[in-house]
């Protein structure tokens, strides 16, 4: 029985090893450098003895971003929330290229916390 039971585990191993020897498939995503998106918001948290994540449990899950085209080139431009940084409003240039115009549309505002965000594209 135990020379059984020895086989079939020797049997699954070689199975399963030869399924995870499979070739890379080709990726769908890319990461984008910073240096070439323009895209350099970070949404750096410094905790505090009035604010960490005992005493606010979504700390660490971020402001959120909205997406929508704000100046009818159909390309979609992307507007992130901070939580303890000023939030951000990039403009698409085409070729994942953005500009930051946070400070001439100024919104970069002043809260001390973002738990969400929307954008609504009516036209």
């Amino acid at each position: 029985m135990n020379n059984m039971l020895s086989k079939w585990l020797y049997v699954v191993v070689i199975v399963i090893l030869s399924i995870g020897c499979q070739q890379k498939q080709n990726k769908l995503f890319h990461l984008v450098p910073s240096k070439k998106s323009n895209i350099t918001f970070q949404n750096t948290l410094q905790p505090t003895q009035k604010l960490t994540i005992l005493d606010y449990l979504y700390y660490y899950n971020g402001g959120g971003i909205a997406i929508g085209d704000i100046n009818n080139d159909d390309l979609p431009d992307l507007f992130f929330t901070g939580n303890q940084v000023q939030n951000k409003l990039y403009l698409n240039k085409e070729g994942f290229q953005f500009e930051d115009i946070t400070d001439n549309a100024g919104i970069g505002g002043n809260s001390h916390w973002n738990t969400g965000v929307t954008m609504i594209d009516v036209n």
